[in-house]
């Protein structure tokens, strides 16, 4: 296995025991048995190398959520069941759930967040664009607004939304209104 490999698996191993305030270079590096000089070559910082991980896991997760997101009949159901599949996922990966904690040190609440979720939820909801071609010139507005509501439902949990058929009720009343779906 490349070291690069080595090192990315070492860094989800962390962070799936210990969070993600475990992950420093010396520790990936023992955890990967590389020097630290190889983790920086790498990756040239803490925050890189936690980021290229979180891709990697969203990346592993983007199949699954993909095979859920393909019995949608419509781009409105193509957004509820997109926000239902990505919380779904975030409650059974050990990295992606401790995103939503910032006592474990979670990049989900840095300043860059927008920065960096912005083009993975393109590449989730780009298929709407071609389901409403009259949604492309309002697409950034799609994502921004499927970001911060998909965000929202991540971060703060309650009975009218518990099960996914109460989340699945709730977009439809809420989020596709706000998008005109």
């Amino acid at each position: 296995m490349r070291a690069r490999e080595r090192i990315l698996d070492a860094a989800t191993a962390l962070m799936e025991r210990s969070g993600f305030e475990a992950v420093n270079m010396l520790a990936v590096a023992r955890e990967a048995e590389v020097s630290r000089q190889t983790v920086y070559a790498h990756f040239g910082s803490r925050e890189d190398l936690i980021s290229e991980a979180i891709i990697r896991i969203s990346g592993q997760v983007f199949d699954r959520v993909n095979a859920r997101l393909a019995t949608a009949s419509d781009a409105a159901e193509h957004v509820v069941e997109f926000v239902v599949a990505v919380r779904s996922e975030f409650r059974q990966h050990p990295v992606l759930g401790a995103l939503a904690f910032p006592d474990r040190g979670s990049p989900l609440f840095d300043d860059q967040l927008f920065a960096r979720a912005t083009p993975v939820a393109e590449r989730f909801l780009a298929p709407i664009a071609a389901r409403e071609p009259r949604l492309a010139a309002r697409f950034d507005d799609v994502v921004e607004i499927t970001l911060r509501f998909g965000l929202s439902i991540l971060l703060f949990d309650s009975d009218a939304v518990r099960t996914d058929d109460d989340l699945r009720a709730f977009l439809r009343r809420s989020l596709l209104p706000a998008l005109t779906l």
